[in-house]
């Protein structure tokens, strides 16, 4: 199922440059996947431009919900941020492929890592920095993979590996509106 009514396509409208989509996994109590799509006004609000139930997380059923969202509000996104579900990566690049696509900076790592708070401490402070170049991003990186021994841990190298998708340094001229680093705002509307 799928919606958006006119007061939904007229927020598009004005402020759906950048959105947010975050799908539940069957929390609601008719088991169904709640994929809110959020955007922020003028004031740093979060409003919701289109709202969708599903019964699956295939790409097929992405796909769908991205093709009907594309009837109901005509344009592209310049910039979509969803979380790292590989079926959702794979219905934006199939639907959406003239939209910039970046992953939420809301990291899904082991409680363990970031038990050492010097480490936790460090790490936030390098990937959430806006004004560093890419080249001494990398660098840092592999300082502080080598200082902690998490070079060969699968989830930091799969997050090395997909770094322009969600570190900052690499894509500094593109508005993210504000706080719209993380789906926490479409997460929230959940």
């Amino acid at each position: 199922m799928f919606w958006a009514d006119e007061t939904d396509k007229l927020y598009y409208k004005e402020f759906g440059d950048v959105i947010s989509f975050d799908a539940t996994f069957r929390t609601n109590k008719y088991g169904m996947i709640f994929v809110p799509f959020t955007a922020i006004d003028n004031h740093k609000r979060s409003i919701n431009i289109v709202g969708g139930l599903l019964s699956n997380e295939s790409i097929e059923s992405y796909c769908w919900l991205l093709e009907a969202f594309l009837k109901a509000h005509v344009k592209h996104p310049q910039l979509v941020l969803t979380d790292q579900d590989p079926a959702i990566l794979q219905a934006i690049e199939a639907i959406y492929p003239t939209s910039n696509h970046r992953l939420s900076m809301i990291y899904t790592v082991s409680a363990d890592f970031f038990k050492n708070t010097h480490f936790r401490k460090r790490f936030t402070k390098l990937v959430w920095n806006v004004y560093i170049e890419p080249e001494v991003f990398e660098s840092k990186w592999k300082l502080l993979m080598r200082k902690f021994k998490l070079q060969d841990k699968r989830w930091f190298k799969d997050m090395y590996r997909d770094r322009k998708l969600w570190i900052p340094a690499y894509f500094k001229d593109m508005p993210l509106h504000g706080l719209m680093k993380t789906t926490s705002r479409s997460g929230s509307v959940n």
